[in-house]
């Protein structure tokens, strides 16, 4: 049988994976340890803004925290190369086919 892992289980994970202890998450995120406590046990609903804010303090993405799919090696591999290509015209193609591709999903 699978687990289910939650929002919070996957909080805890990111946060324990950066070495960071729930004091230092809520001091990034000006809130109290009982606040990351709750997130963490699943006892809160948060608001999309919160869980922006979480994502970015533990620098992962808001997929990854809401369904538990991570892109950050998929995203880090096409940022490399984008970054590689240094004509402009040339840039501005790949981010027009990438409009096109994501309008082919829908």
């Amino acid at each position: 049988m699978k687990e289910i892992r939650t929002m919070g289980s996957r909080i805890r994970e990111q946060r324990k994976k950066m070495g960071m202890t729930q004091e230092e998450l809520a001091a990034k995120l000006l809130t109290k340890k009982g606040t990351i406590s709750a997130y963490e046990n699943d006892r809160i609903d948060m608001k999309c803004s919160v869980v922006k804010e979480i994502a970015k303090a533990l620098k992962c993405s808001t997929l990854y925290l809401l369904e538990g799919e991570n892109i950050e090696s998929q995203g880090d591999e096409f940022i490399q190369i984008f970054c590689s290509i240094k004509n402009g015209g040339i840039r501005q193609v790949a981010i027009d086919q990438l409009k096109v591709l994501t309008k082919l999903e829908t």
